[in-house]
């Protein structure tokens, strides 16, 4: 390789390692959305053939930025005590055990440029006596369109106590997005006791 593209691919290397690690950290996740995907598809473009390789590399990348999370938190919205009066659980739970309730999308339909968001309430259920250390939670989403998985985020853990929660994802609609159904799978574990949940909406035209 010459020296040239070694320094385009260092280059491409420095940026991917500085944008993600300002989309770290629950509650600041504030993320460029497509923009992310330009900023990477331009400098994969511009490793690989230079500023018209930028260019295409961008276009290219603002396309694969689809349903990046704008914002994501999650909060806890039932104690252990109000979890078990509303959902009627009586038996202990040898294990950490998670179950997903409800999962919904705001508004239902939406249109290109706007933001759609997915609220996923669910429970955890932690052994009596394992209460007051709380449980690592890994929570994670994939985007689907016609069965096919658009984009996905790696899976992040977070610490939680035991109860009722709720994990929002806001994603931002690209301008240029596919009139049609989307589907947004949320899967949340905790040990080996996990759970899935599928929210819907529409992109109008």
């Amino acid at each position: 390789m010459s020296p040239t593209a070694t320094s385009k691919v260092t280059a491409l290397a420095l940026c991917c390692g500085v944008l993600s690690g300002c989309a770290t950290g629950e509650g600041n996740q504030q993320l460029l959305g497509a923009g992310i995907g330009t900023a990477l598809g331009c400098g994969l473009g511009y490793a690989v053939g230079g500023d018209k390789g930028c260019a295409v590399g961008g276009a290219l990348g603002a396309a694969a930025g689809w349903g990046v999370v704008a914002q994501y938190q999650a909060t806890q919205v039932r104690s252990a005590a109000q979890d078990q009066a509303i959902y009627g659980v009586t038996e202990p739970v040898i294990a950490n055990k998670v179950q997903i309730r409800k999962g919904t999308a705001t508004p239902s339909t939406v249109r290109p440029g706007s933001k759609v968001q997915i609220d996923t309430d669910y429970s955890l259920l932690m052994p009596p006596g394992t209460a007051a250390q709380g449980a690592d939670v890994q929570e994670s989403f994939a985007l689907k369109k016609d069965g096919k998985v658009l984009t996905n985020s790696a899976p992040k853990t977070f610490r939680r106590a035991s109860g009722g929660w709720v994990a929002t994802n806001k994603l931002p609609i690209p301008q240029d997005a596919e009139p049609g159904t989307y589907v947004v799978e949320t899967k949340v574990q905790a040990g080996s006791s996990y759970d899935t949940d599928e929210a819907v909406f529409i992109v109008g035209s």
